[in-house]
Order: structure tokens, then sequence, then C-alpha cells
């Protein structure tokens, strides 16, 4: 029996691919735009061996909501370099804090996060956004994976729907 080698496994393995449309970009909601404009409070989501969370995610609040995104903060080009990875919601009526949500990422088991946490980790980083609206919340996560798409979300609004008039 032959064995089979793939000698891109790895190089598969770390390649993530990133679409970028400036058309989006330019049509985000100006409410949506108002509300992240605020001020996101950053920390490094492991620890530095990659294996465990990192202490101060005991720091985020556990008791609201809000918006949070993984970011890749390689220090290629320190401050500047940075990939949004994944972004996420917290709503309070789903018994959700920001500090309860963000942990459980640790162990997520779905596909996409545990590429984006074992293969990254060490260079992870989550952002987040505390807002007190449910409805808020809803709004300004399906805005903000509308025109970023994160590689890492698998439902991104909108990105499917086919035009609203015939091309012919």
């Amino acid at each position: 029996m032959s064995e089979y080698v793939d000698m891109c496994l790895r190089h598969k393995a770390l390649t993530m691919n990133f679409e970028l449309n400036i058309d989006k970009w330019y049509t985000m909601d100006e409410d949506v735009r108002k509300i992240v404009s605020c001020e996101w409070k950053m920390i490094k989501y492991l620890n530095d061996d990659g294996t465990e969370l990192n202490s101060e995610i005991d720091n985020l609040p556990n008791d609201i909501g809000g918006i949070y995104l993984f970011l890749l903060k390689p220090e290629i080009l320190p401050e500047v370099h940075r990939y949004i990875m994944y972004i996420g919601r917290a709503k309070k009526k789903n018994n959700y804090s920001l500090r309860k949500r963000c942990k459980d990422y640790l162990k997520d088991d779905r596909p996409r996060i545990a590429i984006m946490r074992e293969v990254w980790g060490q260079e992870l980083y989550l952002r987040y956004l505390p807002l007190e609206d449910d409805e808020t919340i809803e709004k300004v996560e399906r805005e903000l994976l509308r025109v970023i798409i994160p590689p890492c979300n698998s439902q991104i609004p909108g990105y499917n729907e086919m035009p609203s008039k015939a091309a012919f």
C-alpha cells in the first residue's frame, strides 16, 4: 500500500482567505458607524504560549452584552498589521455577558474557530465593545459582518443574496 504525503499540508493549514469588498464598506449604516466609533477595549486572548485564556479575560464585563471580534495582531509592523478573523455578539437575553461568551471560545469546536484558536492563538487578540441593548447588539453585529466579511464567520448577512433587478 502506498503512503500519500501532502507536502503542502502545513501551508494549507496556515493559509486563510480574506475577502475585501470596498463597495460594502461604503454602504455601512451610519447609526452603526457612530456606535462602533466608540472606544473598544482590547486584550490578548490566550496566554503567551497559546494554551490557556489570558487572565485579563476576567476584566471583561460580566453584567452586560456587546460586540467582540477576534483579530490577529502579528508584530510584523507593530500597531499596523491586523486581520479581523471573527465577529460575534453577546446578548443578555441569552444569559450571556461579554466575559462568559468570550470564554466559551476556548472550547468551541466549530472547525473555523478551532483553526483560528489553534493555529494563530499566540497572535490572537480580543477587541470588545460593551453594549446594553440586545436589538442594537444584533444590528451592529449584522452590519459589521456584512461589510467586513471575516473569514472565520460562517454566516454573513446578505452574502448570497441575488440582486433585486434581473440582469437581462
